[in-house]
């Protein structure tokens, strides 16, 4: 993987919670991102530019999360913070290891998908696309959930979905919405992330 993703990664993953409504407060060499209202609960990372974290950083760290009772969560790149995982695991933690999956640089574009498309701020869908995950990770595993067309109208009534739609619009996030015809009005499945910089490729996922 080149240098020029890793820092990109270390950016994207930086920017994300703070555009999600989150603010950083910093614990020297890590910074706990904490969701100012409501939405997703973010995790604790390695500062930008900072210095190795030890044990009783991440200690420190824990310590607050336990405090504002979000989840201890800590999240890095290990190739850019190889020295991270000794310290969480230190600090009592368990580690799991996901794989970091990028698109090849010299990948030929695929073709526009018929039934993948980006929502705008304004896009009528827009607020059913950012439902849905809610819905289909209330149910654990992997098994295709019980959730459908009636459960999404029912969370739709519910006024923090407009929260949450208003919220995605106003920090220029984007949203992927995939449909099938038999359900053409309401998305099958959506991903939402900040919107690439122009000329862009997409997002990191992992």
């Amino acid at each position: 993987m080149s240098e020029t993703i890793l820092a990109a990664l270390e950016q994207y993953y930086d920017t994300v919670p703070r555009r999600g409504g989150a603010r950083g407060e910093d614990f020297g060499p890590l910074t706990l991102f904490v969701q100012e209202g409501p939405g997703w609960q973010y995790y604790a990372r390695p500062a930008a530019g900072g210095a190795n974290a030890t044990a009783e950083d991440v200690r420190a760290v824990l310590k607050r999360q336990r405090e504002l009772k979000v989840p201890e969560s800590f999240e890095w790149v290990a190739e850019n913070t190889p020295s991270l995982r000794a310290a969480v695991e230190e600090a009592g933690l368990h580690v799991h290891a996901h794989p970091l999956m990028v698109l090849d640089e010299d990948a030929e574009p695929l073709p526009p998908h018929p039934e993948v498309r980006l929502l705008g701020a304004g896009d009528p869908l827009l607020r059913a696309a950012v439902t849905v995950p809610a819905l289909a990770f209330r149910e654990p595993g992997t098994a295709r959930g019980t959730a459908g067309p009636a459960h999404l109208a029912a969370a739709l009534e519910d006024p923090a979905s407009e929260e949450h739609r208003a919220r995605v619009s106003a920090t220029a996030w984007c949203c992927a919405r995939a449909s099938t015809t038999r359900s053409a009005t309401s998305p099958r499945s959506s991903v939402s992330a900040p919107c690439p910089p122009p000329g862009g490729r997409g997002w990191p996922s992992g």
